[in-house]
C-alpha cells in the first residue's frame, strides 16, 4: 500500500528519487502522467493497466478524459537510486521546479511542487468540515 507524504529536491537533469517503500510496491518500473490536480501521478505497471481499461471503457463523449491521461503518459524505468527523470511537459504541467512533495494513495503516487502541495493542504484544511463528514459517511 502507497502512503504518506515525503519531501524530495528535483536535480539538475529533472530527477526524484521515489522512498525506498514506494518502490518496493511500485516495483522498477512506472507510468507516470498528468494528474487531475497539477501534480504528476506515478502507477505501477498493474495499476495503470487498470487505468487504461477504465479509459478503454468510457463512452466517446468522455474523450478529453482519455486524451488528457494518456497523452501526458510515459513509462520509465528507476535508476540504482530509485530515482525516475520527470519529463518536461509533466514538470510544467504540475508547476515542480526544484521542491517537491512525493504523496502515497493507496494505488498510486502524486508528484507535487512543494508549493502547490501546501496550496492544496491549506485549501483541504479550510474544508475540515466537509472532509469530516465524508470520513464519518465510511465509518472511518
Amino acid at each position: 500500500m502507497l502512503r504518506g507524504e515525503f519531501e524530495y529536491a528535483l536535480d539538475d537533469k529533472g530527477r526524484v528519487v521515489l522512498p525506498p517503500r514506494f518502490r518496493r510496491v511500485l516495483g522498477d518500473q512506472v507510468v507516470v502522467t498528468r494528474g487531475i490536480d497539477k501534480c504528476v501521478s506515478v502507477y505501477s505497471p498493474a495499476e495503470w493497466a487498470k487505468v487504461e481499461e477504465a479509459l478503454r471503457r468510457l463512452p466517446t463523449r468522455e474523450r478529453d478524459v482519455v486524451r488528457y491521461m494518456l497523452a501526458g503518459a510515459v513509462d520509465l524505468e528507476l535508476d540504482r537510486q530509485g530515482r525516475i527523470t520527470l519529463p518536461a511537459h509533466l514538470r510544467q504541467h504540475a508547476g515542480i521546479e526544484r521542491e517537491v512533495m512525493v504523496v502515497g494513495l493507496i494505488s498510486r503516487v502524486e508528484i507535487w511542487s512543494q508549493p502547490n502541495w501546501q496550496a492544496y493542504l491549506k485549501k483541504a484544511q479550510e474544508s475540515a468540515p466537509k472532509i469530516a463528514e465524508q470520513i464519518e459517511e465510511l465509518s472511518i
